[in-house]
């Protein structure tokens, strides 16, 4: 797939340092793949319709988690190919990235699955499933635990991905980066912290207690600041950066 979009990807505004297909993004892909892969195996082969139905409820939340690891995989895709980095440094913090995505790969459909059977529970006001949610699934007074272990995986993901931006920034004059290409990467850093923000805000949420006994539902509904945060972020920087390279165009 990499290697596909690499033949048909072209841009103007960045030059692209990473066309040859390294042994890091060989690499890269095999783990994402085998994180889908324990995706996949982690649920059992339901045998009685009963248990189709239940396998059926992991569709939205395995939908996401997928989702979630596409976004992160094609950061990862356009970062090589605009800088091409391949050094010892880099290989370190891909490496750290990788350990993550593996390591959080079951927390994160475990999170999704557990979200999703709460709005939706509450959504049909469905009293049974939210009791069998908080008896079997994960006591109530559990579920912040459950939200600061996600929220800091997620944040570490992102923060790492930020890390190989400002890597990137450092190695700007000997990569040649242009000014609108130093201004793209220090978009794509900010974008990767304002992702980062979102989890940490949940964190703080669950480990304070914020929401004292529906600190969970709480904890679970910071997730929806994104579509305000990401928006607002890059309309920002789109309009600041016509009006920088505007004005000496």
């Amino acid at each position: 797939m990499r290697q596909a979009l690499k033949s048909k990807t072209k841009s103007t505004d960045f030059k692209l340092r990473g066309m040859e297909h390294t042994r890091i993004e060989g690499l890269s892909d095999g783990v994402f793949a085998i994180a889908i892969a324990l995706l996949l195996i982690s649920s059992d082969v339901p045998e009685r319709f009963s248990e189709l139905k239940l396998f059926l409820k992991d569709f939205v939340p395995f939908g996401i988690t997928i989702v979630l690891l596409m976004v992160i995989w094609y950061q990862h895709y356009v970062f090589f190919i605009r800088y091409g980095l391949r050094d010892a440094a880099i290989v370190a913090i891909n490496t750290l990235l990788l350990f993550l995505i593996l390591f959080y790969v079951y927390p994160l459909k475990f999170l999704f699955k557990t979200l999703f059977t709460l709005f939706s529970g509450m959504i049909r006001n469905d009293t049974d499933s939210l009791m069998y949610l908080f008896t079997e699934t994960i006591p109530a007074n559990e579920g912040p635990q459950l939200m600061i272990i996600y929220g800091l995986g997620a944040a570490s993901i992102f923060l790492t991905i930020a890390l190989m931006y400002y890597y990137a920034l450092r190695k700007a004059s000997f990569l040649e980066l242009s000014a609108k290409e130093s201004f793209d990467t220090k978009t794509s850093l900010g974008t990767n912290l304002a992702l980062a923000s979102v989890p940490l805000a949940s964190v703080i949420v669950a480990f304070f207690n914020l929401g004292g006994n529906n600190t969970f539902t709480v904890s679970g509904f910071t997730y929806f600041l994104y579509p305000i945060i990401m928006p607002i972020y890059g309309i920002w920087r789109e309009r600041r950066r016509n009006q920088i390279f505007e004005k000496n165009d």
